[in-house]
């Protein structure tokens, strides 16, 4: 509007693929398969959904591979692009079988998710030729991923338990092998941190965000009825909780490089859990009476929630925020507040989910204000 000036982001040189169009696009994806990841492990026993928390993390690592090849290597050609789409699809079709492979048919995820590290095996055999002083990541992270993949392609035509022993043990193999490789690379540049800090953080969002419509879908599916709207009011709050404790510290905390590993670890465990939140919340609205939950419901709500504060306490000593041990003990207490509350609602037997969801709220909402207190006598170290 005349008069009014309308400030423009400054880009560094450099950062021109910072948060790219293609790369939300990607995470777009990533929403999809979280729903069905979500609605899948809704419906299912807690040992079953330990294998949907499996394929989660199979899936998050390519997303995070993915991220730190186009930070290091900064690709947008042609071939990248449908590389990417061919991720997008393998993805869904992995997020849509990780139900049916609970039940024992699981040759066709395994081959989905060989070709998901094909993919990964080219972008990075093609950065390898770039010249970069991260050729030797990229030559690592293409050995393993063409190792990974040929692994999980032979799986398919096993027995069930074979495919699923090989194929566990090669994931346990490759996702620390992957992590690890991480110290090959050179220094982040502000511009790369930036980036990497961001793609994490907008990651993190999407979690955010889907457990609150994962609630919300499932009460659209029948007449709304006061738990429903209980629930809906207890995700909202929590979530928007758990929202600004982290986005009032975290992104703008910077990151200390020798630590990426575990920083990155410490958020595929947090979103993780964010997402569980979600998944346990739903089960109110599953129900037309509240009361008749199995007081163990409240149990699969305290166990998601306090891992994402103790999951947070790690990501905190990973960024550069001086002093963060104040806020990694404001975390640690939320984390034993949240257990103290569901330990108790459970063994209490005329206390039920519905009335630990008030308790459950106030713990998250006196973090986040404790966050933005301590936060604010805080400074962010030189990288």
């Amino acid at each position: 509007m005349d008069g009014v000036e309308v400030p423009k982001r400054k880009i560094r040189p450099g950062s021109e693929h910072m948060a790219t169009w293609i790369e939300l696009f990607y995470d777009l994806i990533f929403v999809a398969a979280l729903l069905i990841f979500s609605s899948a492990a809704s419906h299912l026993r807690v040992s079953q959904s330990l294998w949907i928390v499996a394929v989660f993390a199979a899936s998050w690592w390519v997303w995070f591979t993915t991220t730190v090849c186009a930070n290091r290597f900064h690709m947008s050609d042609l071939t990248h692009r449908v590389l990417l789409l061919c991720q997008m699809l393998l993805i869904v079709l992995m997020a849509t079988e990780s139900r049916a492979s609970v039940k024992g048919h699981t040759a066709l995820l395994c081959s989905e998710f060989g070709l998901l590290l094909g993919t990964l095996a080219v972008m990075h055999a093609r950065a390898a030729r770039l010249p970069t002083s991260d050729r030797l990541y990229a030559r690592r992270l293409a050995a393993l991923s063409a190792i990974g993949g040929v692994i999980f392609l032979a799986t398919v035509p096993l027995p069930e338990d074979w495919r699923l022993g090989v194929a566990g043990i090669a994931l346990l193999v490759l996702l620390p092998a992957a992590l690890v490789s991480l110290s090959a690379l050179a220094p982040l540049s502000e511009a790369d941190e930036d980036h990497i800090v961001e793609r994490m953080g907008l990651f993190t969002l999407i979690v955010c965000g889907e457990a609150f419509i994962e609630v919300a879908i499932t009460a659209s599916h029948q007449t709304i009825t006061g738990i429903d709207i209980v629930s809906l009011i207890f995700e909202f709050v929590l979530v928007f909780a758990l929202f600004t404790a982290y986005f009032e510290d975290i992104p703008a905390a910077g990151l200390l490089q020798r630590r990426m590993a575990l920083w990155a670890l410490a958020h595929m465990v947090a979103q993780g859990g964010i997402a569980a939140v979600g998944v346990g919340a739903s089960k109110l609205v599953d129900l037309n009476d509240a009361a008749r939950l199995p007081d163990s419901e409240i149990l699969k709500l305290t166990v998601p929630l306090a891992v994402v504060y103790l999951a947070l306490v790690v990501v905190g000593a990973c960024t550069r925020r001086r002093p963060w041990r104040f806020l990694a003990i404001s975390r640690a207490v939320a984390a034993g507040a949240v257990v103290v509350v569901g330990l108790v609602c459970w063994a209490i037997p005329f206390v039920h989910l519905p009335e630990a969801l008030p308790l459950f709220c106030a713990v998250a909402v006196l973090n986040a204000a404790a966050v933005v207190r301590l936060r604010a006598g805080t400074v962010v170290a030189p990288a």
